[in-house]
């Protein structure tokens, strides 16, 4: 590779900030530029979270073994990152069906007899979790799976370690709000301009610009629907909530060594990461995995987009008020998990996190098949910040044509979808399903 190699990276979230690194540590001779619309790590990012989850199980081969190398750089081989992550282990409310799956999919990357799982029954996991002993496990649940070696990552910090570390490596961050996409004559990208006037040039510009894409590519040639995302990625939100849990024995004390819960089921889906982030060892965060959109009315395209506020002052961060009929959600999630067996929940912040969501889950790790020169890197589907560690190191691949036959069939930019959801996100409702629930601020 050529020295001169240029790169923008538009996004300073999961993707862009893992690119960034990675293009350096490969090519330590080119210019890459990391544009976002604040300092980072950016507070609006959806990978700038109190914390996420950081798992293996994917019903999903290809996830799945991702997701172990993923883990194994948290868990230690990549010392980057390694010190946000806690290994707490992570508990599944499932199906039957669902817990053969993927002891089957472990099986076969791992060896027989490897999986990393225990199954335990409802009263079992009431026993051994003061927590839960009041879990209601409704909406068609089975049993459960505890997965010890998963757990949960100080998302804010790794985030802002990751960039740190390629901004160490050489990459050059610059602040800016991207406004639309540069062509030259022959139709090729040529970089971009931002609201406040700059423009950025490039031989390769990557779009890790997670919800706002459909908006950016719309923005940046109305009148040409070839270049729209259309169908393939919609922005989509979901509700997260920290509640501060009082100390004693029916508050903090029941929290001692519990794992992260996922309950995919019923009217309140939704995951718990437990009590004990150094940021506020008190707080556990309760996320409600309903989606929600925003439909926004593009005039010179005469379609409406699902985007989030597009102003600075209005992108969403941690709050304290939103409207009733969210925050009900966040309390239905709560009383599901824990009924009356932790005492004094209280909410202390809400967040709407906001992403792309692709009808099948799969990620859009991808050149665009209109505009020469310009690639995609998200449609993270809300399960994409587990792989910040090595993510980056396939979008490379993707940009200089090395990116595995079925990577590449997958993350096409235009590929076929049967629709099927790879990690479960939403069991019952999906972004694109017609009664989803349309925000209206």
């Amino acid at each position: 590779m050529a020295s001169t190699q240029s790169y923008l990276i538009v996004g300073a979230g999961c993707f862009g900030a893992s690119t960034a690194r990675a293009l350096k540590q490969t090519h330590p001779d080119a210019d890459v530029v990391l544009l976002d619309p604040a300092p980072f790590p950016n507070p609006a990012a959806a990978a700038h979270d109190y914390n996420k989850i950081i798992r293996a199980e994917y019903d999903d081969p290809l996830y799945m073994a991702l997701a172990l190398e993923a883990k194994n750089a948290w868990a230690g081989a990549d010392p980057v990152v390694a010190p946000f992550f806690h290994q707490v282990g992570a508990l599944w409310s499932i199906t039957a069906d669902r817990a053969r799956r993927l002891r089957e999919n472990y099986e076969k990357l791992l060896g027989a007899g490897k999986a990393p799982l225990e199954v335990l029954g409802f009263e079992d996991v009431r026993r051994r979790f003061p927590a839960l002993g009041s879990c209601r496990y409704e909406g068609g649940a089975e049993k459960c799976i505890l997965s010890p070696e998963a757990g949960w990552a100080e998302a804010a910090g790794a985030l802002e370690a990751v960039v740190k570390a390629a901004v160490d490596a050489g990459v050059r961050y610059e602040v800016g709000t991207a406004y639309k996409l540069m062509f030259g004559e022959d139709g090729s990208c040529v970089g971009l301009a931002t609201e406040e006037g700059q423009t950025f040039e490039a031989q390769h510009t990557i779009l890790c610009t997670g919800a706002y894409t459909p908006w950016l590519l719309t923005e940046s040639a109305p009148t040409r629907p070839e270049l729209h995302a259309g169908e393939r990625m919609l922005a989509a939100a979901v509700l997260m909530c920290l509640f501060k849990v009082p100390g004693g024995e029916t508050g903090m004390d029941r929290f001692k060594d519990h794992p992260v819960m996922v309950h995919p089921f019923g009217d309140f889906p939704g995951e718990c990461i437990p009590p004990g982030s150094s940021n506020g060892p008190d707080l556990a965060k309760c996320t409600h995995e309903f989606p929600y959109i925003r439909k926004v009315y593009h005039k010179a395209s005469k379609q409406e987009i699902s985007v989030p506020p597009l102003s600075q002052a209005e992108r969403m961060t941690w709050m304290r008020d939103l409207p009733d009929s969210l925050t009900a959600n966040s309390a239905g999630v709560r009383d599901m998990f824990f009924g009356d067996s932790v005492q004094g929940m209280t909410p202390e912040l809400y967040r709407l996190c906001w992403d792309t969501a692709t009808p099948d889950e799969d990620w859009i790790i991808s050149p665009h098949s209109a505009w020469k020169n310009l690639y995609i890197a998200g449609g993270g589907s809300f399960h994409a910040f587990k792989f910040l560690p090595i993510i980056g190191k396939y979008v490379v691949q993707m940009i200089h044509g090395e990116l595995p036959e079925e990577h590449t069939r997958r993350w096409a930019w235009d590929r076929e979808s049967e629709c099927s959801s790879v990690h479960g996100l939403f069991s019952k409702h999906s972004p694109f399903s017609p009664d989803v629930v349309c925000l209206s601020w």
